[in-house]
């Protein structure tokens, strides 16, 4: 694989993850005994980190509150040898945090999302300072942006390519109207039900989805399945990529590893089935931590995959 070295700037969110993992069959209406955890994550960040950790140059954009949180960030992005990029402080809300609360085998059966800060993360802030971001190469946004930011951002893309991690069902609709600017948009099988049943009605399978994204404008389209693998699809083609059989210690970011492996893999040149074989075996890699820090290589990746083939 080329090992070239691209400017890539992501756009979204930074904060805490909070993973509380139940320590036996999860009882709802009761105590439950549980494990927690915690470290920085946001989609954003993870992707960035990824993208780090795999050789390219990396920026990152978001809002933290004026608080302890918001100053530990700040630190560990820099320690990250990640370019702060027009980093907001917002004086009258806290950073945001991302509470993940996990059943005994590892899967997630709730999420918690205070995300208000990313709100206020509106246009107007590049407006008046767009060298700040236009020399970056390439772009990365998330659904933690408000859907007026995801438009101005794409209608700024010029020649670079823009990649787009949905966050949530919740807050997929935000890249609607942006599909067709998008390289390539990542999403869950909820997270994709949401995007295109409006246009299409029920779709009943992931490969369906990852198409029908493509239809509505978007070059290329991956839609993730958990242990059921990621579907994907371009222009000329589609397919499937299975997820290895592991027993994981947490799911939580695992998407967020997946997209970032395969943007890397896109940008080395790699065909985007090949890149996607890649983002998943870096996401299957990443659950066997409790926390969402893979410290990922090419050579680690590689090697999972010839032993999955062995």
């Amino acid at each position: 694989m080329p090992h070239s070295k691209p400017r890539i700037l992501c756009f979204g969110g930074l904060h805490y993850d909070e993973i509380i993992r139940c320590e036996a069959d999860t009882i709802f209406s009761e105590s439950n005994p549980a494990s927690r955890t915690q470290a920085p994550g946001g989609v954003a960040l993870n992707v960035a980190r990824t993208l780090a950790a795999l050789g390219n140059t990396v920026g990152l954009s978001s809002r933290v509150g004026a608080d302890r949180e918001g100053v530990e960030l700040l630190d560990y992005v820099t320690r990250l040898d990640i370019t702060a990029v027009s980093i907001q402080t917002d004086n009258t809300r806290p950073t945001a945090c991302y509470t993940a609360v996990l059943d005994h085998t590892g899967n997630l059966i709730l999420g918690l999302a205070d995300m208000a800060i990313y709100d206020d993360f509106k246009p107007a802030h590049w407006q008046h300072g767009k060298q700040a971001i236009q020399h970056w190469d390439h772009w990365c946004v998330d659904t933690n942006l408000p859907a007026d930011t995801l438009h101005y951002l794409a209608s700024e893309k010029a020649d670079r390519l823009l990649f787009a991690v949905v966050t949530s069902p919740a807050k997929a609709h935000r890249l609607r109207q942006v599909l067709p600017t998008l390289d390539a948009v990542f999403a869950n099988n909820a997270e994709a039900d949401t995007l295109v049943n409006s246009n299409t009605g029920t779709l009943q399978t992931i490969e369906e989805q990852a198409r029908a994204l493509c239809d509505l404008g978007a070059l290329r389209a991956i839609v993730t399945a958990g242990v059921n693998g990621a579907a994907w699809a371009d222009p000329d083609r589609s397919g499937h990529i299975a997820s290895p059989s592991i027993s994981p210690q947490s799911v939580s970011g695992a998407g967020d590893v997946l997209a970032g492996t395969t943007i890397a893999a896109l940008l080395s040149g790699e065909t985007l089935e090949q890149a996607l074989t890649y983002g998943t075996c870096a996401a299957t890699l990443s659950t066997l931590s409790d926390m969402n820090d893979p410290h990922l290589s090419w050579p680690m990746i590689k090697e999972k995959l010839a032993h999955n083939d062995a």
